[in-house]
C-alpha cells in the first residue's frame, strides 16, 4: 500500500516534533511507500521507500507560496498514493481533500489538543477516521475516533542505570504557555525555598515559546522569578534539540507538569519512561497513577502543598527510584509504546483503505 504522509516538519533535532522522523520509519515498514510533504525537512537518513517534499526552499515562504507548492507536489504524486494520513493539523485535510475526493483516497487524521475549531469539525467529516492518544485529547464526539496512544519511542526513552551527583534538579518539560501554569511552579518553588531553605535544588524550565503565549510572556515568567527571589534557582532553558531531551529526564530528581486540562501530555510520558518521579495535575493521567507510586496526581492548586509534594521526590532513595523507574517504564510501553502505537495505525491505515 502507497501511504501520503503530511505533517508539519521532518526533523529529528526539533524539540516540539522530533519524534515524527521515528514515527515515519516504523512506518516504513509497514507500506510498500511513502510519500511525505512537510513544511520544512532537517535532511535525516530515511529508508528508501521514503521520499520527502519540503513546501519551503528559498524561492519563497509566503502562505501562498507553499499553498501552489503543496499542489504541484500532490498533483506530481498523485499517482503514487492510496491513502492519506494528516498528521496534527486539520489545515492538510482541508488542502489535500479535493485531491482525495477526486481520487478517492481515504484519510485519517492524527489530533492531540483540546482546542474545537471550525476547521477541525470540517476536517473530522472529510475523514474516515481520527486517531488520537487519549479518550480527552480529541473535544468531538464522534465515531470516528480510535484511541492508540502516543507513540512514545521506549528503546530511546527509558531509566538510566548511572547514579546523578550534585544538587536535585526539578524539570518542567513544556511550551512556554498559560496553559502550563508555570506560574503555579514557581510560587511552588519560592514555598519550597522558603519552608526549606538547605534543601540543594535547582529548576529547569526546558521549551520555547510555539507563538501561541501573550507577547513577552517569557518576561514575565522571568520577572516573577526574579520577584521571588529565584533567580539562581530557577532557569527558563528554551527549547532544546529533542536528541538530548532524553538527557534532561535522565538528569531530573522530579518532572512537574501543572496543567489541569486536555489531554496526555506527551513530555509527561517521556518522563515516566525515563523513570522520573512525576508530579501532574491532568485528570487524564488518573488511570495510570493508580498504577504506579512514581507518578502522582495533585488534587489542589495549593503552592504550599505541592512544595511538600515536590520535596517528598527529590529526597526519594536510590533503591526506590530503581523500583518505580522499571514500574513507569513498563506502563508506558504498555499503554503508549512506539512498536505497538507503529502497529496499530498501520492496521487502522491499511483497514481504512479496504
Amino acid at each position: 500500500m502507497r501511504l501520503l504522509y503530511i505533517t508539519y516538519k521532518v526533523d529529528s533535532a526539533d524539540s516540539l516534533v522530533g519524534h515524527v522522523v521515528s514515527w515515519i520509519r516504523g512506518l516504513s515498514t509497514e507500506f510498500a511507500s511513502i510519500e511525505v510533504i512537510c513544511l520544512e525537512y532537517g535532511g535525516e537518513d530515511l529508508p528508501e521507500n521514503v521520499r520527502v517534499h519540503s513546501l519551503v526552499d528559498g524561492k519563497g515562504n509566503t502562505r501562498l507560496s507553499r499553498y501552489i507548492k503543496f499542489w504541484q507536489i500532490a498533483w506530481k504524486i498523485r499517482h503514487s498514493v492510496e491513502i492519506v494520513f494528516c498528521q496534527f493539523s486539520p489545515e492538510y485535510v482541508l488542502g489535500i481533500a479535493p485531491l482525495a475526493v477526486l481520487y478517492s483516497w481515504p484519510i485519517i487524521i492524527w489530533y492531540t489538543h483540546r482546542h474545537v475549531s471550525w476547521r477541525l469539525r470540517i476536517a473530522t467529516m472529510l475523514s474516515k477516521c481520527v486517531v488520537t492518544a487519549s479518550l480527552e485529547s480529541f473535544q468531538i464526539k464522534t465515531n470516528k475516533t480510535s484511541v492508540i496512544g502516543h507513540g512514545i519511542n521506549t528503546d530511546q526513552f527509558r531509566p538510566s542505570s548511572n547514579v546523578t551527583t550534585g544538587p536535585s534538579v526539578i524539570l518542567s518539560v513544556g511550551r512556554l504557555s498559560p496553559i502550563k501554569n508555570y506560574e503555579l511552579l514557581i510560587d511552588s518553588i519560592q514555598s519550597l525555598r522558603n519552608c526549606h531553605g538547605n534543601e540543594d535544588f535547582v529548576v529547569r524550565i526546558v521549551g520555547g515559546d510555539e507563538g501561541n503565549a501573550p507577547e513577552n510572556y517569557r518576561s514575565i515568567l522571568q520577572e516573577r522569578i526574579d520577584e521571588s527571589g529565584l533567580g539562581q534557582l530557577v532557569e527558563l532553558v528554551g527549547p532544546i534539540p529533542y536528541e538530548q531531551i532524553m538527557g534532561e529526564y535522565i538528569g531530573a530528581s522530579a518532572h512537574i507538569n501543572l496543567c489541569s486540562t486536555g489531554g496526555m501530555d506527551k513530555a509527561v510520558l517521556e518522563g515516566m519512561a525515563c523513570g522520573v518521579p512525576t508530579l501532574v495535575r491532568n485528570e487524564s493521567f488518573a488511570s495510570m497513577a493508580n498504577v504506579t507510586s512514581g507518578l502522582e496526581l495533585l488534587k489542589s492548586d495549593n503552592s504550599d502543598l505541592i512544595a511538600k509534594r515536590i520535596l517528598k521526590l527529590i529526597g526519594m532513595s536510590q533503591d526506590d527510584r530503581k523500583i518505580i523507574g522499571k514500574d513507569m517504564w513498563e506502563l508506558v510501553n504498555l499503554s503508549h509504546g512506539q512498536d505497538k502505537f507503529i502497529g496499530t495505525l498501520a492496521k487502522t491505515i491499511q483497514r481504512l483503505a479496504d
